[in-house]
C-alpha cells in the first residue's frame, strides 16, 4: 500500500521559492510466505520505504496489528526485513502492519496473511449385503470419501483384510462402489477394507460382513394348563399357564382366549417369560365345557396353538366308588372278586377308583391292608404307570374330576406252604380311599389251597387232616411192633445162619410187603427207625 504526504511550507510574508520540492513519504509492506497450513511459523516482513524525505528511518513492525510492535528498527537503510518475525499456529486470516517514521513524517502499511486449516482425509465403507446365508456372492463394496483434501481420490478394495487388494481403480469422485466383488463361500465373519489415497494423504475403513450357516426351519411347540380345569359354577379367576418349546428362540408374544371364539381375552407381547401364566384370566359363568386356546409366536417357527378342556358343573355333592379285584399272576389266571392260589404264588390286585359325584375331589388317599400270609410284592402302578411310594403306609393320588377313574395297580406274594394248615385258607385284602370328606373301602379275597399225598391219590387235607393222618401211622406203627417181637425168636436164629444183613434185608422185604405201595413220609421214617434198632439187637447178641 502507497502513500505520499507533500508538506507546503508557507513562509510568513512570502512563498517557498520556485523549484524546491516538499518531503513525502509512503512504505510497501510484503510478507514471506503470505499464506500457508497452520501452523505457519517464521513469517518474514518486508518493509519498502520511498518519497522525498531524507533521513533515518525508523521501523515498527505489528505482526497481529493490535498495537503491539513486535519489532522496531532504525537504519538509513529504505529497505529492512525482519526474518522470522511471525508465527501463527492456528488458521485463520490475519493482517500485519509496519509503521514508518522519517523526517518527521509516519507512514503505515499493511498486509494480510492467510494460514489454512490441515488438509485430511476421510473414507467410510460399507456392503451390500452385509450378512447372508453362505455361500454369499456378488456382495458390493461402497467407499465414500470426505475432507478437506483435494485431487484425484485412488481407491483401493480388499475383501478379506488379507494385505492383497483385489480392486484398485483412480477417480475425481467421492464415491465408488466396486460392484459384485466379493464372494464368501463358507459361513463365517468376514472385513472387508477400503484404502483411499488423495492429496497425498492415505486413510484405511472397514466393515463387517456375515455369512452365515445354512439352518434348519424353527420348530415351535406350545402347551396350555387351566388352572383349575374344572369346579362348579360360577367358575372364576382361572388362569392359563402356557408353555413355549422347540428350537425357535428369542422373544415370545402369547396370545389368551378363553372360550376359542376367536377373540383374544389378553395378549403379552414380545417377552422372555416362559412358562406364561395369564393369572385370573377366565371367568365361567354357566354349567358347560370350555375350550381356552393360547397362540404363541417366536422368532421365525410357524406360530403354535395349544388348548385346555375347562369343565363347569352344578353345585352337587362329592362321592366315589372302589373296585378291588385280585388275579393269580403265578398262574395267569382273569381278574375276579375272589382268587384260588397255592402257596407261594404271586397276587396281583387291581383297584379302581372313580368320582362318581359331580364335583372335584381333592387330594384322594388310597391305603391297602394286607392280610396275614400274604406281603408287598412290588410292580406299584397308577394308571399303568410306575410310581414310588408306599400304598400299605397311603398314597396320595391327587386329584379326581367328576366321573374321572384311576386305576392302582400291585403285587403281593402268598407265604409258603408251612404257614398254611391242610385245606383252604381264605386270606382277605382291604383297601381304604379317602380324603378329608369321604371314605371308601373295598375287599378282594384269596383262597389258598394247601394238599397232601395220601397213596396214590392227592387229597385235599380237607378230607383227612393231620389227626387223622397221625392216627392212622401210630395204629400202623404198633401193628409192625407186635409183628417184629413174634419174629425175634425167628430173627436171632437166623442171624448166625445167614448173617444179620441177610436177616435185616429179609425181614425189611417182608414188612415192606405189608406196607402200602406208597406210604407216608412218617410211617417211612418209623420203619427206618424200627430196622435201625434191629440191626443194633442183632449186633449185641
Amino acid at each position: 500500500m502507497k502513500k505520499t504526504i507533500i508538506l507546503l511550507a508557507i513562509f510568513l510574508g512570502g512563498v517557498l521559492p520556485f523549484g524546491v520540492l516538499a518531503a513525502s513519504l509512503n512504505v510497501e509492506l510484503s510478507a514471506a510466505p503470505s499464506s500457508g497450513p497452520a501452523p505457519l511459523n517464521g513469517v518474514d516482513l518486508t518493509a519498502v520505504v520511498s518519497g522525498m524525505a531524507t533521513g533515518n528511518i525508523i521501523y515498527r513492525f505489528d505482526c497481529l496489528n493490535d498495537g503491539g510492535w513486535e519489532k522496531i528498527e532504525t537504519t538509513a537503510n529504505t529497505t529492512y526485513t525482519a526474518v522470522d518475525l511471525c508465527n501463527y499456529p492456528n488458521s485463520g486470516s490475519y493482517l500485519a502492519k509496519v509503521s514508518v517514521e522519517r523526517q518527521g513524517l509516519v507512514f503505515d502499511g499493511t498486509i494480510a496473511i492467510l494460514v489454512q486449516g490441515n488438509p485430511n482425509l476421510s473414507v467410510i465403507l460399507s456392503a451390500s449385503p452385509s450378512s447372508g446365508l453362505a455361500p454369499l456372492n456378488g456382495v458390493d463394496l461402497i467407499a465414500q470419501v470426505s475432507g478437506s483434501a483435494a485431487g484425484d481420490v485412488t481407491y483401493k478394495f480388499d475383501c478379506t483384510s488379507d494385505s492383497v487388494w483385489d480392486r484398485i481403480t483412480t477417480t475425481s469422485s467421492t464415491t465408488y462402489t466396486a460392484i459384485d466383488l466379493c464372494n464368501y463361500s463358507n459361513p463365517g465373519t468376514y472385513t472387508a477394507t477400503v484404502q483411499a489415497e488423495r492429496g497425498g494423504l492415505s486413510f484405511q475403513g472397514t466393515t463387517g460382513i456375515a455369512a452365515q450357516q445354512q439352518q434348519q426351519a424353527q420348530t415351535l411347540y406350545a402347551s396350555l394348563e387351566a388352572i383349575p380345569n374344572s369346579g362348579n359354577a360360577p367358575l372364576n379367576g382361572v388362569d392359563l399357564r402356557a408353555t413355549a418349546t422347540g428350537t425357535a428362540t428369542g422373544l415370545i408374544t402369547y396370545r389368551f382366549d378363553c372360550t376359542s371364539d376367536g377373540i383374544w381375552d389378553q395378549t403379552f407381547g414380545s417377552i422372555s417369560e416362559n412358562p406364561k401364566t395369564a393369572i385370573d384370566a377366565c371367568n365361567y359363568q354357566n354349567v358347560g365345557t370350555y375350550i381356552a386356546k393360547v397362540r404363541i409366536e417366536r422368532g421365525t417357527a410357524s406360530a403354535a396353538e395349544a388348548t385346555a378342556t375347562v369343565v363347569v358343573g352344578l353345585s352337587g355333592t362329592q362321592d366315589l366308588s372302589v373296585n378291588k379285584l385280585g388275579r393269580n399272576l403265578s398262574d395267569n389266571t382273569a381278574y375276579g372278586e375272589t382268587t384260588i392260589s397255592d402257596p407261594g404264588e404271586v397276587i396281583e390286585f387291581n383297584i379302581f377308583i372313580t368320582a362318581t359325584g359331580n364335583s372335584i375331589l381333592n387330594d384322594i388317599i388310597v391305603k391297602d391292608t394286607l392280610p396275614a400270609n400274604m406281603s408287598y410284592y412290588g410292580s406299584f402302578k397308577v394308571d399303568n404307570v410306575l410310581v414310588g411310594g408306599d400304598i400299605l403306609a397311603g398314597l396320595n393320588i391327587g386329584t379326581l374330576n367328576p366321573q374321572q377313574t384311576k386305576t392302582i395297580t400291585f403285587q403281593a406274594v402268598v407265604a409258603q406252604a408251612t404257614n398254611f394248615a391242610f385245606g383252604t385258607t381264605n386270606l382277605i385284602n382291604t383297601v381304604l380311599v379317602y380324603n378329608t370328606s369321604i371314605s371308601r373301602t373295598d375287599t378282594a379275597s384269596v383262597n389258598v389251597v394247601r394238599t397232601q399225598v395220601l397213596g396214590v391219590t392227592d387229597v385235599p387235607t380237607g378230607v383227612l387232616d393231620s389227626a387223622k393222618i397221625a392216627m392212622i401211622v401210630s395204629i400202623t406203627a404198633t401193628i409192625l411192633l407186635t409183628y417184629f417181637m413174634l419174629l425175634r425168636f425167628y430173627v436171632s436164629k437166623k442171624a448166625y445162619t445167614l448173617g444179620v444183613n441177610e436177616v435185616v434185608s429179609s425181614a425189611k422185604e417182608k414188612i415192606t410187603n405189608l406196607l402200602p405201595k406208597e406210604p407216608s413220609e412218617k410211617a417211612e421214617q418209623r420203619l427206618n427207625k424200627i430196622i435201625e434198632e434191629i440191626r443194633n439187637r442183632e449186633k449185641n447178641t
